[in-house]
């Protein structure tokens, strides 16, 4: 195990037999966000940008509930990001208020898996594929 150590803290960091590269937080430690629960995958594909003018949101919707399939995409307009393609910060908020394992498709195609942690923490993993680059304001 590894950890990564940004200002909320330590962040523990791991790979699982499968490949799949994990962290665990504490929602606290994510910014604050918005969330919209919509009431199918199509009304979040069919989102222009955040709704209701807000400024960091995370709209999600079931693919299907009993399996813990979600559509999600994260806005964050106030950060200067029209749309953030994998947000593990959203998905450690999201899991942490459901309270029970996710597999989160987010952006144009981001898989993330998420899962609530020892003592109230959170675990998000997934695989990458770098698709873009993009240039961000400071």
């Amino acid at each position: 195990m590894a950890l990564l150590r940004p200002p909320a803290g330590e962040v523990p960091t791991y790979l699982d037999g499968d490949g799949v590269t994990w962290i665990r937080g504490r929602a606290e430690w994510a910014p604050q966000m918005s969330f919209r629960q919509l009431a199918d995958p199509g009304q979040v594909e069919a989102l222009a940008g955040a709704p209701e003018g807000l400024g960091f949101v995370d709209c999600w919707a079931w693919e299907d509930e009993a399996a813990g399939r979600v559509r999600a995409r994260v806005f964050a307009p106030a950060f200067g990001i029209e749309e953030d393609e994998a947000t593990g910060a959203a998905a450690v908020r999201l899991v942490s208020r459901l309270g029970r394992p996710l597999t989160i498709r987010q952006g144009a195609g981001s898989l993330l898996r998420a899962r609530p942690g020892p003592d109230g923490a959170a675990e998000v993993g997934g695989e990458v594929v770098l698709d873009q680059v993009r240039d961000y304001p400071v």
